[in-house]
């Protein structure tokens, strides 16, 4: 590219030079003896060829990745965007970026998108995308049933990441591979709400060996951000919006279940309340967990920012991208 931009400003300098005489003869033009006027310029180049240099980096070259340090105090720091964030270089070897840590990421040439670091092992970072990537999606679409696993949502959501080129290929299959902690891909929870992964509700034979560009969040990863289950008659009197009695509402952090309809009201920072094409809210986004609670479910985050669980076929529900990407 550097190298076109010289083409077109030596041929336009050229043709400014020589077409008075209209001579176009094969004349080489040293752009670094021409000078120029940048009094109102942005650039700081005194002559052309430093001027073709500073354009071509000012336009083309860009971070593939900036890090912001996550905080819900002030000066707040949720969604990456606020004014107050403060820059972190934590994605670089020899350093470790903490859970929540908000990444700005180019996933591809031109396109990026925000995530929130889930793990970060020293040569590689899991992370997930900050809103849902797809909506409105089933997580098995056939029926209430969740022996069949996740077989409607993880293709959708590998189709609409398939681009995403600036991240690790995923390869790993639902039961077998540990993805985090173990590989189990049914989980009820314990007496204090918290995730209990040891049974397997569907088997690996039913979706197979995934190569995919990115999946969903399993129920470990949700219980390691804090998140806890919802348990109807909990024995917490507190009262959150609007009138619900529930203990584990909010045990999320924010990040987890922001950009969610009607989030405000549990703590995030962001409120969507314009309904999706097919008039759902987008009101949670699935885990690739099932429970055995019963055979119809499978575990979600909610907009409250708990864990909790909804019929295979709900279509108000989406993904969200969960990603790897090497430490540059």
């Amino acid at each position: 590219m550097r190298e076109k931009i010289k083409i077109v400003v030596s041929f336009i300098l050229g043709g400014i030079i020589l077409g008075g005489i209209g001579v176009y003869a094969a004349t080489i033009i040293s752009s670094i003896n021409v000078g120029y006027s940048n009094e109102s310029s942005k650039l700081v180049a005194t002559n052309v060829q430093a001027a073709i240099d500073e354009v071509y980096d000012k336009s083309f070259s860009k971070p593939s990745i900036v890090a912001y340090e996550y905080s819900e105090q002030e000066p707040k720091c949720i969604n990456g965007e606020e004014k107050t964030c403060v820059k972190t270089d934590c994605y670089k070897k020899g350093k470790t970026c903490k859970q929540g840590t908000v990444i700005k990421y180019y996933v591809k040439e031109n396109e990026y998108h925000y995530f929130y670091v889930l793990r970060d092992d020293g040569t590689k970072i899991t992370m997930q995308q900050r809103e849902n990537t797809i909506r409105n999606i089933p997580w098995h679409a056939g029926a209430n049933d969740n022996s069949k696993g996740p077989d409607t949502i993880l293709p959708q959501l590998e189709a609409a990441t398939s681009t995403w080129v600036n991240v690790n290929v995923l390869n790993y299959e639902p039961g077998v591979t540990t993805l985090y902690e173990n590989a189990n891909t049914g989980c009820t929870y314990t007496e204090d709400y918290k995730i209990k992964c040891e049974t397997n509700t569907y088997t690996s034979s039913v979706l197979g060996t995934r190569k995919a560009r990115a999946r969903i969040i399993t129920a470990q990863e949700a219980s390691a951000t804090g998140c806890l289950v919802y348990k109807d008659g909990s024995k917490d009197s507190q009262i959150i919006p609007p009138g619900i009695n529930a203990y584990n509402h909010g045990s999320c952090p924010d990040w987890m279940h922001n950009y969610l309809h009607q989030s405000k009201n549990y703590g995030g920072s962001y409120d969507n309340n314009t309904a999706n094409e097919n008039g759902n809210d987008d009101g949670a986004y699935w885990i690739m967990s099932a429970t055995p609670l019963n055979h119809t479910d499978s575990w979600i985050v909610i907009k409250g920012g708990y864990l909790h669980y909804w019929n295979t076929t709900n279509n108000s529900t989406g993904a969200r991208a969960v990603v790897e990407i090497a430490k540059p």
